[in-house]
């Protein structure tokens, strides 16, 4: 049984390449317009406070890579500082990016 690590820096740069590839022009503009050097943000996690790392800062909230459920969301800080999740998502870029037509 493996041990669960936080994703790093290094194996998420290849997760958003990789995702991004699957995106619309429009969705890989709109990312690349938005993109931040990853950057981490407290989040709450079943009681406890950890970090998630920021991937870029779109126009209805900040896009994060949470780890723990290996997808992508979106979200704002709350007047704690950080991140209080909604969901259990585990989301491809593509389905959290806005979809628009080409």
């Amino acid at each position: 049984m493996s041990t669960w690590e936080p994703v790093t820096v290094d194996a998420l740069e290849a997760i958003v390449e990789k995702q991004l590839s699957n995106c619309s022009t429009a969705q890989q503009t709109l990312f690349t317009g938005c993109r931040q050097p990853f950057y981490p943000v407290p989040i709450h996690r079943l009681g406890q406070l950890e970090q998630v790392l920021v991937v870029a800062h779109l126009p209805h909230g900040l896009l994060y890579f949470e780890d723990v459920e290996d997808g992508f969301e979106v979200g704002e800080l709350q007047q704690d500082g950080a991140l209080h999740p909604h969901s259990c998502d585990q989301l491809e870029l593509r389905h959290v990016l806005p979809r628009e037509n080409d």
